[in-house]
């Protein structure tokens, strides 16, 4: 029954935002913070928070220049109200709750909601009455849109997109959306552009957790990602329809933009630059095409979601919110199931790659070839084809969860010259810092992978040397039967 409660607690604080934050309050996992500086000074509390492997949520109060209830909450969905476990057993649980239902849950239409609290048009307009923070000390500007939800419609087929890209706030009816080139949002927003229409767009800043992970994760075309949330809810998501473009917005949003995004040989301004996940400022930066904004809808006291990208080498970034990095290799080992690669036992994303520069797959090896195979699906597939580096394949007697074993694999049952394959041609993206110059130039988003296969050869695994080790099973049956008497052995 515990266990019940629990998970009908989290589904509570996935599908609402200020419940979700009541909760975390309620377990002491909630900090108010009044009186902090949107030019630096929150960006830095973040970034020092991240320091913890479980920092807890943040809201931000009372922020300087402006009124009191006017927030930014961080840390959200790393809540310990989330709490879905440790290594694998957590991957397994975003697997899960991927599916809770064999089919996505539409959404509904609704005439109203909290987000039609406040309503402005024409010259009441004004963005710049959020705290939007600057992040970082380099930023080129203040950045509402992190954990946001960029909303478009493909006018050839009606799909209704939500992806998560950065968002700056240029005047006080203009925002700048960046999106890296071959995103959904990038293709359906030149659909439009081809036609000679500017792209119809709706940005929210502030949504229930469930739809920031959805937004943030790689659907397929055509997959709704209010249905993909709304199966994790079990019910579905509630939208209105926006006055100007028509495009579709949760009806309980904390602050939503609407409007329309001309092609930029139109309109264009200078966006970033931006300190992005990998950790560097890679992206520079350049003339963006804007959101002209028509219409702005908040409740009373809004809340923006803030997940801006820190370095992933931060415990705080790679648990909680790097806590994308696990659900991405959870996408990954679905789809590498889906695939027909057999015997996966493991799919994970080492710490200091983000959630997707180091990919680690462990397999039961079946076949010859069956390294390779892993390996090449696992650089082609949805999930990982974006802004890759290193897909390492490591036989099931490794914990892939522990960085040390994984390097062990690598040193001791890789060889350089006959296990290792390099792709070129791979999507990549400008926040890549290591996009050579010369295809930057040429916007060729474009780079290489390297495949590390550091398995016991399949030819001769059976005489591999054998490993020097207490079997994990006689290790466990030692502790149990010690635990309590001996300090060093811990807790089993």
């Amino acid at each position: 029954m515990a266990s019940n409660n629990e998970e009908a607690m989290r589904l509570e604080a996935l599908g609402d935002l200020r419940r979700c934050l009541d909760l975390a309050r309620e377990i002491d996992d909630l900090e108010v913070v009044e009186g902090a500086d949107p030019d630096l000074e929150i960006g830095a509390l973040y970034e020092l928070s991240l320091e913890k492997e479980n920092p807890p949520v943040i809201v931000f109060d009372q922020i300087v220049g402006y009124p009191k209830g006017f927030r930014v909450a961080v840390n959200v969905r790393s809540s310990r109200v989330f709490d879905t476990g440790q290594g694998l057993e957590q991957v397994q649980k975003y697997r899960k709750h991927r599916r809770p239902h064999p089919d996505p849950i539409d959404p509904v239409s609704v005439e109203s909601g909290p987000v039609l609290e406040n309503v402005q048009e024409g010259d009441d307009i004004d963005t710049l009455k959020f705290p939007a923070p600057k992040w970082h000390g380099d930023d080129g500007g203040r950045y509402i849109g992190t954990e946001c939800m960029v909303i478009t419609r493909d006018p050839d087929t009606g799909w209704v997109n939500a992806g998560t890209y950065r968002v700056e706030v240029h005047d006080k009816n203009t925002l700048c959306a960046f999106i890296e080139p071959g995103k959904h949002g990038d293709i359906i927003r030149k659909k439009y552009w081809a036609r000679g229409e500017p792209c119809p767009m709706v940005v929210t800043v502030g949504q229930a957790p469930v739809l920031g992970a959805a937004a943030a994760s790689t659907a397929a075309e055509g997959v709704s990602e209010f249905a993909v949330a709304g199966a994790r809810l079990g019910r579905p998501i509630e939208l209105l329809d926006g006055k100007h473009t028509g495009i579709p917005f949760p009806a309980d949003a904390e602050i939503v933009f609407e409007g329309f995004m001309p092609p930029p040989s139109e309109v264009s301004v200078e966006e970033g630059p931006f300190g992005e996940w990998p950790g560097y400022y890679a992206s520079n930066s350049r003339p963006e095409p804007v959101l002209q904004v028509k219409a702005v809808y908040h409740r009373n006291d809004p809340i923006i979601v803030g997940a801006p990208p820190m370095r992933p080498v931060l415990p705080g970034f790679w648990y909680g919110t790097g806590g994308s990095a696990h659900f991405r290799a959870a996408s990954l080992w679905d789809e590498l199931e889906a695939a027909g690669v057999p015997g996966i036992k493991g799919v994970w994303t080492m710490p200091g790659g983000g959630p997707r520069f180091i990919r680690v797959i462990a397999i039961e090896q079946l076949h010859a070839g069956h390294a390779k195979m892993a390996g090449l699906v696992a650089a082609g597939c949805g999930s990982a084809a974006y802004l890759g580096r290193i897909i390492i394949i490591v036989d099931d007697d490794i914990d892939i969860t522990n960085s040390a074993e994984v390097m062990w694999a690598m040193a001791t049952r890789w060889d350089p010259k006959t296990q290792t394959d390099i792709i070129d041609g791979c999507w990549t993206g400008y926040i890549d810092p290591m996009l050579l110059p010369e295809r930057r130039a040429a916007d060729n988003m474009t780079n290489s992978r390297i495949i590390m296969y550091a398995v016991r050869p399949y030819h001769w695994k059976d005489d591999f040397p054998k490993v020097n080790m207490v079997s994990r099973e006689y290790a466990a049956e030692v502790r149990k039967r010690w635990s309590g008497k001996l300090d060093f052995l811990g807790d089993p």
